[in-house]
């Protein structure tokens, strides 16, 4: 992913490699949702419309990339620092994947959602972020 790449590419991207393995992108058409996956740049927190925008350096962009194969969903979303960000950008990226690291390292049968929840809070203001 870098800067000048527009998420229509992305989706048509995601489409058509969808496309060729015989599955479909779970989003398209899902309550009406126009796009093949979710790029949810900066302030979008997530499920961003993939539209005609170009990626800019600077900026924090969520991939989220789900498809429908045999009857099954799977689902998987990754966070891209694009070029330079701010020290305060690089901090909540950071910050948002050790708050997932440490709650799914609870995950086990019968742990709470409540659980992962307060790790996950817990995670955030040790590193000056809130949930």
């Amino acid at each position: 992913l870098r800067a000048g790449v527009t998420g229509d590419e992305l989706d048509r991207l995601v489409y058509v490699a969808c496309q060729d393995r015989g599955v479909y992108p779970s989003p398209l058409n899902y309550f009406k949702f126009p796009k093949s996956l979710c790029v949810s740049t900066n302030e979008v927190i997530c499920h961003g419309i993939p539209d005609s925008r170009p990626i800019r350096d600077g900026d924090i962009v969520n991939l989220d990339v789900s498809i429908c194969h045999r009857g099954f969903h799977a689902d998987l979303n990754e966070t891209f620092i694009i070029g330079k960000v701010d020290e305060s950008s690089q901090l909540l990226v950071r910050a948002a994947y050790e708050s997932l690291r440490a709650a799914s390292e609870m995950i086990r049968p019968g742990t709470m959602y409540r659980d992962l929840g307060g790790k996950i809070q817990e995670v955030a203001e040790q590193n000056g972020c809130a949930v």
